[in-house]
């Protein structure tokens, strides 16, 4: 990507040398900037982790660094050789100070993450994060292959009631209504080949509708005690920190929202992209609690009638609900993503955006398109 040093400095009124390997050959001259006490801007955000690191290793180190990332944003195009304009208004508004401190919201996770799905492919993905992760597996099916002989993970079964929640705090239902235990079977497969009917497949849970009853798998178990058909049904909840789902987007009861759950992820079985993130969602995460709500202005609902559902009918995060009884609505902030698009219905500004706020996002428009003319564009 071409960069024009001098162009850049005199559109951001600065004297600017150009570093091509500054995270390597030039990581001098980082160290040297991040003394001066002045503020930093470093156009690169591939390697902020390793620039990061460097700082905490650079003696006396004093300057706030702030990441712009202007290849993919601002010159990675067959106009490239023409982005100085873009490049400069970029810079330009990297420099700008942070907003002012705003209410957070924390998420807490130990890394207790649930797999659902075929058993043969969760517990493929369960090999692949349990070295960081600790993984319980709810069965969908036994998929083409089945469950390993050995059984590594604790595993669930039976049918899905509800998934509900967040990062750190998802909860799963389900009703245990199968003849075979999980936790007392032991995998060793006589139940699957004293079977007439193929009922019972290698994710060790009956077929109810297939099922016969000829009990052949009951003699067969004896031992281990696994298959009980006078088990009732018991309804059973467990709370997870994380949920990957390989089951179709389809498939209920799982989240329908157009902005799913932080910690809810999807796999396809291709993507390793989802399982690094995956791996590194332990631990303590905050984010900015997005919005500011003033019951006295809201429109939604009076003497329990409610009058506007603009805001919980627009929201792609399902974050918003009706609270007809204390006449307002109910904002989720562990489920708010911060689009914003609940501002932009509100007929009274009961709901208006705390961050950015409406005043720095004019500061950073103005400064874009300012030194985007300055410098040519």
């Amino acid at each position: 990507m071409p960069l024009n040093a001098k162009a850049l400095g005199e559109a951001l009124h600065e004297d600017l040398t150009l570093h091509s390997t500054l995270c390597r050959r030039d990581a001098g001259a980082f160290q040297t900037a991040i003394q001066s006490g002045q503020d930093v801007v470093v156009a690169c955000t591939q390697e902020q982790r390793l620039f990061g690191d460097l700082g905490q290793q650079t003696e006396g180190a004093v300057s706030p660094i702030r990441f712009v990332n202007i290849r993919e944003t601002g010159g990675w195009s067959r106009d490239a050789a023409k982005a100085s304009s873009k490049i400069a208004a970029l810079l330009a508004a990297a420099r700008l100070p942070d907003p002012p401190p705003v209410p957070t919201v924390t998420y807490k996770s130990t890394g207790r993450l649930l797999i659902i799905g075929p058993l043969d492919q969760a517990e493929q993905a369960a090999a692949l994060v349990s070295d960081v992760l600790d993984v319980t597996l709810f069965t969908q099916g036994p998929g083409n292959a089945g469950g390993a002989q050995a059984r590594r993970y604790p595993v669930l079964g039976g049918r899905i009631t509800g998934l509900t929640g967040w990062l750190g705090a998802f909860e799963l239902q389900w009703a245990a209504d199968n003849p075979i235990d999980l936790d007392l079977c032991t995998r060793c497969n006589a139940c699957v080949a004293a079977c007439p009917e193929n009922a019972i497949g290698l994710d060790y849970q009956i077929d109810l509708a297939a099922c016969q009853s000829h009990r052949a798998c009951v003699k067969v178990c004896q031992v281990a005690g696994a298959i009980d058909f006078t088990r009732d049904t018991t309804a059973q909840t467990e709370r997870f920190d994380l949920v990957l789902d390989l089951r179709s987007s389809t498939a209920t009861p799982t989240f329908l929202q157009h902005a799913l759950p932080q910690g809810y992820l999807r796999w396809d079985g291709r993507d390793l992209g989802t399982l690094l993130k995956l791996r590194e969602l332990v631990g303590e995460f905050e984010k900015p609690k997005f919005f500011v709500y003033k019951q006295k202005l809201c429109a939604h609902s009076r003497n329990e009638t409610v009058g506007c559902n603009a805001c919980v009918d627009i929201c792609s995060a399902e974050a918003i609900s009706s609270d007809k009884g204390r006449q307002q609505i109910k904002v989720n902030p562990n489920l708010c993503v911060g689009c914003g698009a609940c501002t932009t219905v509100c007929p009274t500004g009961a709901l208006t955006y705390a961050y950015p706020s409406a005043t720095e996002q004019g500061t950073k428009l103005k400064t874009l398109l300012s030194t985007y003319t300055a410098a040519g564009g």
